[in-house]
């Protein structure tokens, strides 16, 4: 006899209602990278401040499923902690909800004791902390695994101009327009491929540093990724990535690169 948690039924239902030419080809369970910092005296286990971490990861994935981002705290000073949770602008809110469950219950097993820690899915990111980092921006930028698991691509000099024409575009749109969550997708044609590609924001920022933060892993993007078939870029307050498939669930524009080239 075969038993399922909940969390698998919901991603068993999740999968029956989308149909497989719409699924992302990495799923909810895809685990990117974790970072514990080390950065501050550790918590005690079964301290108060354990204890209300505990409280904070319980609760954080039915509220962000919601909007599709939260923050909130809990306790008091000094054993008070801070959360935040974001999940990819494309994602449903059961999908949103499970990814979120995953990331909390990782993220308290892999950084026990740790008063500050974030972890990123493919589909969202968990971030707790002893300090309000509520609208505060700080670039922490990573590069998953996969990065160097990638294909190269035949001509990457002018690939990457494509690529960053796109990528320098979407970062706008995810920073300037307000209707979009800080989230934005789109396409462009090199040669007999299409780029896919996303930018997106925790949306407790303002446009500028929005900006500021993407044109800032985009450089990084460029410099790991520009000669390859896809790539991501991670970061506390954004994310960007791009991919020869479409990997999003969500509908986007098509850029034409100025240079006929391309």
């Amino acid at each position: 006899m075969i038993l399922m948690t909940t969390i698998d039924v919901n991603i068993v239902m999740f999968l029956l209602i989308i149909p497989f030419s719409a699924l992302p080809a990495i799923t909810v369970a895809d685990h990117l990278v974790t970072s514990c910092f080390n950065n501050t005296s550790n918590y005690t286990l079964n301290s108060p401040f354990e204890s209300n971490l505990k409280l904070l990861l319980e609760n954080l994935p039915s509220i962000t499923s919601l909007t599709g981002f939260n923050h909130t705290s809990v306790g008091d000073f000094p054993a008070k902690v801070y959360g935040q949770a974001l999940c990819r602008g494309d994602v449903n809110s059961s999908s949103c909800q499970v990814c979120v469950e995953k990331a909390s219950q990782e993220i308290f097993n892999d950084c026990r004791n740790y008063k500050d820690a974030i972890i990123w899915y493919e589909l969202c990111k968990v971030h707790y902390s002893f300090q309000n980092m509520t609208s505060l921006y700080v670039y922490t930028g990573k590069y998953p695994d996969w990065d160097s698991q990638e294909k190269f691509i035949p001509d990457p000099k002018h690939f990457s101009d494509v690529l960053i024409y796109l990528m320098t575009n979407l970062s706008t749109e995810a920073a300037v327009n307000p209707s979009k969550h800080m989230f934005a997708t789109g396409s462009i044609k090199f040669r007999s491929e299409t780029v896919y590609g996303h930018a997106q924001c925790t949306r407790d920022i303002v446009a500028d540093d929005c900006q500021t933060c993407l044109t800032t892993a985009l450089a990084e993007l460029k410099g790991c990724c520009s000669s390859r078939q896809g790539g991501i870029i991670v970061s506390r307050n954004c994310d960007v990535r791009f991919e020869l498939y479409k990997y999003y669930n969500a509908s986007s524009y098509s850029l034409t690169y100025p240079n006929p080239k391309g």
